[in-house]
């Protein structure tokens, strides 16, 4: 093997150990020292940081406690949002329910509604015929979900997102929720009913149910804007991590890449050559 290659293949070992280093240093920067494969090679022991914290000079905790710290909460959160979600889907359903009961299903008259002469023949239940005719649809409870908010992504859209509806199971993560009010799937049709007479107790229900979901969703407006300054924060943190990840696969990657070039100059196929 000439000089010339055999320098080829030392400045391969010298990259190689660099990146080796920073390998090391990005895991402790995400997980301290259980995080770390080879402290040896590391510009720092335990004791160092021991010794700097006595001394007052006590660095950060390692990024993913610090991520980690936000997740109960923001959890407790998502899950009550998702309690919020299904009353108001009940309190729905239920006013639709009354609004069908006030109405009734006969073709003579339409109880508690009022027709629109829109229709020639009235059929009986919810129809056009009714005044105030329309379909009554969930409110949308949704998290957005950032590909950084996964510590095992390492590719080149960390900020790039899915949006999904909430539930229990994706309670605490993401970096932004979101309440379309109104949004969601049909619950079914509804109309306008009558506050007088015998349909004043249908009207007094359906009025006290619209009231509790503006209560609900009032409760739901303040969490949401509450969690997503949280979740904010968080996610300055999750890109950090996505740097130090995304960096440290790009290291490995060269490693690899290296001891393949490597293999391939020292081979019995080119050995002569070099």
């Amino acid at each position: 093997m000439s000089e010339k290659t055999d320098n080829i293949l030392k400045g391969f070992k010298k990259t190689k150990d660099q990146n080796a280093v920073t390998i090391e240093q990005g895991k402790f920067l995400i997980d301290g020292f259980d995080g770390v494969d080879n402290p040896e090679i590391l510009p720092f022991t335990k004791k160092d940081i021991e010794d700097a914290k006595k001394q007052g000079n006590e660095i950060d905790p390692p990024l993913q406690e610090r991520i980690d710290d936000y997740t109960p909460f923001t959890r407790n959160i998502d899950n009550r949002l998702v309690e919020i979600s299904s009353s108001i889907t009940t309190l729905k359903t239920e006013i639709k329910n009354l609004i069908v009961q006030a109405v009734g299903n006969t073709d003579e008259d339409p109880g508690c509604g009022t027709l629109t002469g829109l229709c020639t023949v009235y059929g009986g239940g919810i129809s056009t015929c009714l005044a105030g005719y329309e379909q009554l649809t969930d409110d949308l409870f949704q998290v957005r979900v950032q590909n950084m908010s996964s510590r095992s992504y390492t590719d080149l859209s960390p900020e790039d997102h899915s949006t999904n509806t909430l539930t229990s199971s994706n309670a605490g993560i993401g970096s932004v929720n979101i309440l379309t009010k109104d949004g969601g799937a049909g619950i079914g049709f509804t109309v306008t009913i009558s506050s007088s007479g015998g349909c004043a107790t249908y009207y007094n229900q359906v009025t006290a149910k619209f009231g509790q979901i503006d209560t609900l969703r009032a409760e739901a407006d303040n969490l949401i804007s509450n969690v997503n300054t949280a979740k904010r924060e968080r996610g300055k943190l999750e890109i950090q991590r996505w740097g130090i990840l995304y960096n440290n696969k790009q290291a490995s990657d060269e490693n690899t890449h290296l001891d393949s070039t490597a293999s391939s100059i020292q081979s019995d196929t080119i050995q002569s050559f070099a």
